[in-house]
């Protein structure tokens, strides 16, 4: 039997994303070490096996019983979410799932309460959380660089796909919520990530003859008074940004979420009169941040619970957006 190595990853799950971004990431990484790659293709998974020197399943079955690995990423519709990570973490491998982790609350508890019995890692790749960009923003948040925030407009829409694939299949959890809603979402909880917060008004629209939802908006309170206004959609006009108003001025940036490697982020800051200043920020892999960060929370049981909550928190909040009435 092979010994197990620690930190050792298959991606599970061969289309455009994982392909073009997350294959690359982990094999640049020295967080894990990418062992193998799994697909019902028998011809993608002979090409991705060779470009990356790495074994090649077909049988899923045959990948989660290898002691080869111990980490399972994810990268599949997200309406599969749930029954592969079910098998992966019964198969007792951490798991790391492309965002968001399932389109159910109750599947995502059930997830959580899974990884808790075995103690696993279940992580969820909202990889934008680890840029240097997200962590400027973060950090004028908790050192109320500007004061109090009094309010967040955050905003992520992308024009109609030529190849939209399962985003448009409502038993595959499509949909502008799913899609790109649960960014936004993302982000404003992990910016006020120590506070309560209440959904105070969600709005999911779709178009006419569309299967499932193409825009939406919502507002969220936080318990120290914070406002965030969330607005989403796909079939529009590119937006990608958020913009932090606080008491002694304000805070921009663009392309927050999706972004090419070379990036190099732009942070425009008004004082308090209006004052307008712009300052650089870091070019990063936000890819190769999120795993340096998830092989540090594999190692430590307090992080992994801390993973756990703010998959509940976010989850939670979706729900809420979700059955607003």
């Amino acid at each position: 039997m092979t010994k197990q190595v620690k930190n050792n990853i298959i991606v599970w799950g061969l289309g455009n994303h994982a392909c073009k971004k997350i294959l690359p990431a982990i094999f640049s990484s020295k967080a894990f070490t990418l062992v193998g790659v799994c697909s019902r293709s028998n011809k993608i998974v002979r090409f991705y096996s060779k470009e990356f020197s790495c074994d090649g399943w077909t049988e899923s079955i045959e990948m989660r019983n290898t002691q080869k690995i111990n980490t399972v990423f994810i990268s599949t519709p997200i309406g599969v979410h749930f029954e592969m990570a079910v098998m992966s973490l019964k198969a007792y491998k951490n798991v790391i799932c492309e965002k968001p982790l399932t389109c159910n609350f109750n599947h995502t508890k059930s997830l959580i309460n899974l990884a808790k019995k075995n103690k696993k890692m279940l992580a969820e790749a909202f990889m934008f959380l680890y840029h240097p960009q997200f962590k400027r923003l973060q950090s004028v948040v908790k050192n109320k660089e500007l004061g109090e925030i009094h309010s967040v407009t955050c905003r992520f829409g992308i024009p109609t796909l030529d190849e939209p694939g399962f985003r448009n299949d409502a038993d595959l959890c499509g949909g502008a919520l799913w899609d790109v809603g649960s960014y936004t979402v993302a982000a404003v909880l992990g910016l006020f990530y120590d506070q309560d917060v209440e959904v105070l008004f969600s709005d999911v629209k779709k178009h006419v003859n569309s299967e499932v939802d193409t825009e939406g908006r919502a507002i969220l309170l936080f318990a120290k008074g914070t406002i965030a206004y969330l607005e989403w959609g796909i079939g529009v006009a590119y937006k990608n940004e958020i913009d932090l108003w606080a008491d002694n001025g304000s805070f921009y940036t663009e392309k927050i979420f999706s972004k090419p490697k070379n990036y190099l982020p732009v942070y425009r800051m008004r004082d308090k009169y209006g004052e307008e200043s712009f300052v650089d920020g870091e070019c990063s892999d936000q890819f190769i941040e999120m795993f340096k960060s998830f092989s540090d929370v594999s190692k430590s049981p307090a992080m992994i619970e801390k993973e756990y909550e703010q998959i509940f928190k976010r989850a939670r909040v979706m729900d809420q957006i979700v059955n607003f009435s």
